[in-house]
């Protein structure tokens, strides 16, 4: 699969200010995070979404920086043969952010603007699963406790497993749960998982 990207010249890649000087409220956007590095690591681009990821372990200071250190050897080692011309132009790697959540990065060299520079993009399926879960909660009115209960049923837990997480009694789970299918049009859990996952708001 080919990627089409609009480079900016090398004359609008600057890098990005340091985190504190993007302010501490500064929330993640809803578009995929996104980075635009060099070969020496130096970040020239990032979107919000990126930014916010400075605080779980990747980027920050306009480097690439990662506390991942088997994600960060693997993309330094392919930065440096693609480079040669020794590598692929795309790869996928796995990383493991601050928090132990398990992302991927896909990863495109391009040649262009008088400087060779890569686009990494992180796919972060959780958090992707907590989006879908707000706008199901919102759209059909949730409580905030059906939706706490909610999103650990889209994880998979069953309701006397989120009983003990939410701090609540079985019974009083299952009738969140009850509440749930009736909000959402639902019989089952996999009726609900499918339901948050194929969720689009209107």
């Amino acid at each position: 699969m080919s990627m089409i990207f609009s480079l900016p010249s090398a004359a609008a890649l600057q890098p990005l200010p340091p985190p504190a000087e993007l302010g501490q409220d500064h929330a993640p956007g809803s578009a995929k995070p996104l980075f635009i590095i060099d070969a020496d690591l130096r970040v020239h681009f990032s979107n919000p979404s990126a930014a916010a990821l400075a605080r779980e372990g990747l980027g920050g200071n306009g480097r690439l920086i990662c506390s991942d250190k088997l994600f960060a050897a693997r993309l330094q080692t392919w930065l440096k043969r693609r480079c040669s011309g020794a590598a692929a132009e795309e790869i996928r790697l796995p990383l493991v952010l601050r928090c132990g959540r398990q992302t991927i990065v896909d990863a495109v060299h391009l040649a262009g603007a008088g400087m060779d520079v890569f686009v990494l993009t992180v796919d972060d399926p959780q958090r992707m699963i907590d989006r879908k879960v707000d706008e199901v909660a919102e759209a059909c009115g949730l409580t905030p406790t059906e939706a706490r209960m909610l999103g650990l049923v889209v994880k998979g837990l069953d309701t006397v497993v989120a009983a003990k997480k939410l701090g609540i009694a079985r019974t009083t789970a299952r009738t969140h749960l009850q509440r749930l299918f009736a909000k959402t049009g639902t019989a089952r859990q996999s009726e609900l998982v499918r339901f948050v996952a194929t969720f689009i708001e209107e």
